[in-house]
């Protein structure tokens, strides 16, 4: 069905789910499913993309399996996809396709995913990035373009690659991408639930790789949800910020100058000309916040400056506690991961954004019981010195809104795969445990703030390691402080340790970082003169 002509530029939302997530239409849809749901199917400036996990009983994402295909060949495939991610370029093409086929200069793009579809969504901005788009109707010579181009990456990433090498794989890219390909301006937000690198092909060499391997992306604004709690040896945490976690820094100036741009010397990011353009002067009626004029009042400006807002929160719970896709329990009113979902979704809606209101109060995302100003996902107060959303005031007089984020945050159950009773299938259980003895190589945090491959001695279930300066929401400290049964060593102690801290050894000294009293984007470090 054709879309009606419009005079604003579209919006490209697209959602990549994590491993073995698809549609359920119930509470245990994934975080990237929910924020879909979300999205306003009536608007004619928006284009909406959803892909299902890994191993989802699909060839080419959506396509089902041929029908004579048998049911243990189908099994077996789905196994295989789901255990190494044998359909991994397939994700990232079919993603580039929806783009290639409906993109047009000057609309923007957001980019969500969870998991190894975190990893995809990566990948493809990367891509795109770097190679932009073909013109639709050359879908034929997008796999041509995608080998061209994952063959340049892993080579710019490799200690084995002579310079020589790097140059002249970088130079055919170059030709490739400006003979066929459209230039697309800089991505303007990418969100990420609890990013993994999970994929063989990037793990069984990674000697002979930098580290982390990861994909590199300029999307202006970034937001990462990472997990506390999950540690499971194949879920390793691939953080968006640099090899060195410990760097102050998390806002990126992009180079002026093209040539000083991207992974090596002399390469560039493949953007369109600067054109001189009036700005969108008019606001969508139904939300007077669909502009992006000056960068204030709280709304991010993503069009005046090239640099990137990298923000990397660490939340309570497990993988799938960040993500989503888990039931509720019996005794469980709300989910730990509607917390990292409000986050993620009123960050969004900063960057521009725009969702459907009602189905926000759904899914106790929207908060109208306040007086917000008019800019998307704005937390500050209208009017009076209060700051807006802050819980120390009287639980009784709380919103619908502010009241489910308070009891998802403090109630909602921490899931672990690697022990029993804890809301996970005896079965599950016993597989992830076996899984700990294997000797899965994995990235160990060193002191110096470098990361170091490693396979021994065996993960056992180790806990995460946590930068230093690590950025926690504050919907973790509140955690610590109202349930006694959440003490993460790996948080409180800098330690790997499986169990909890006690209590007599207190939470240690944190201080807040940024937005103190708002419940969706406080953020709390640890006091950098505490001696742990």
């Amino acid at each position: 069905m054709e879309r009606a002509a419009v005079a604003d530029n579209k919006e490209f939302v697209l959602c990549f789910d994590g491993t073995g997530y698809k549609f359920r239409g119930d509470e245990a849809d994934s975080n990237i499913l929910k924020i879909y749901r979300m999205l306003n199917r009536n608007d004619p400036r928006q284009f909406h993309y959803y892909q299902p996990g890994f191993g989802t009983h699909t060839t080419s994402i959506w396509q089902v399996s041929n029908a004579g295909q048998n049911r243990l060949k189908r099994w077996f495939s789905n196994m295989k996809d789901s255990a190494t991610g044998t359909t991994f370029d397939e994700h990232v093409m079919d993603g580039y396709r929806f783009l290639m086929r409906f993109y047009s200069p000057g609309d923007d793009i957001y980019i969500f995913g969870f998991s190894r579809g975190a990893y995809v969504a990566r990948m493809l901005a990367e891509m795109v990035d770097h190679v932009g788009l073909l013109e639709p109707g050359n879908e034929g010579k997008v796999r041509y373009v995608w080998t061209t181009f994952s063959k340049w990456a892993k080579c710019t990433n490799s200690v084995d690659a002579g310079q020589t090498e790097k140059d002249d794989l970088y130079k055919y890219m170059k030709a490739l991408r400006e003979t066929f390909c459209r230039p697309v301006s800089q991505i303007r937000f990418l969100g990420l639930f609890d990013t993994v690198n999970s994929i063989p092909r990037f793990e069984v060499n990674r000697n002979k790789f930098l580290f982390p391997f990861t994909a590199k992306t300029s999307a202006r604004v970034i937001r990462h949800a990472v997990s506390i709690d999950e540690h499971r040896a194949k879920f390793r945490q691939d953080l968006i910020s640099d090899a060195n976690p410990n760097r102050r820094s998390t806002r990126r100036k992009m180079p002026d100058h093209p040539e000083q741009q991207g992974r090596c010397t002399g390469e560039a990011f493949y953007r369109p000309a600067p054109v001189a353009h009036p700005q969108k002067m008019e606001a969508d009626p139904q939300n007077p916040a669909s502009t992006l004029p000056e960068a204030k009042d709280g709304l991010l400006d993503v069009n005046k400056s090239p640099s990137q807002e990298i923000e990397e929160v660490w939340f309570a719970g497990c993988h799938s506690d960040i993500g989503g896709g888990l039931k509720l329990d019996d005794d469980e009113d709300l989910a730990l991961s509607h917390v990292p979902l409000v986050w993620m979704v009123q960050e969004a809606r900063r960057a521009g954004l725009r969702f459907d209101h009602e189905k926000m109060k759904l899914f106790h995302c929207f908060d109208d019981s306040v007086g917000y100003s008019d800019l998307p996902g704005h937390l500050e107060p209208t009017t009076g010195g209060q700051t807006n959303g802050d819980y120390r005031g009287d639980p009784g007089n709380e919103s619908s809104f502010k009241s489910a984020l308070r009891r998802a945050s403090t109630t909602g159950h921490v899931h672990d795969f690697l022990q029993y009773d804890h809301g996970v299938s005896w079965p599950t259980v016993v597989t992830w445990k076996v899984a700990e003895y294997l000797p899965f190589r994995r990235l160990a945090l060193q002191p110096d703030g470098s990361w170091k491959p490693t396979r021994w001695p065996l993960p056992l279930g180790e806990r995460r390691d946590l930068p230093k300066e690590a950025k926690v929401h504050g919907s973790v400290i509140r955690r610590i402080k109202t349930n006694q049964d959440y003490r993460p060593e790996n948080l409180l102690r800098d330690g790997k340790g499986k169990n909890k801290r006690p209590l007599e050894y207190g939470i240690g000294a944190w201080e807040v970082h940024a937005h103190e009293g708002c419940p969706v984007r406080e953020i709390y470090r640890r006091k950098s003169s505490e001696t742990v």
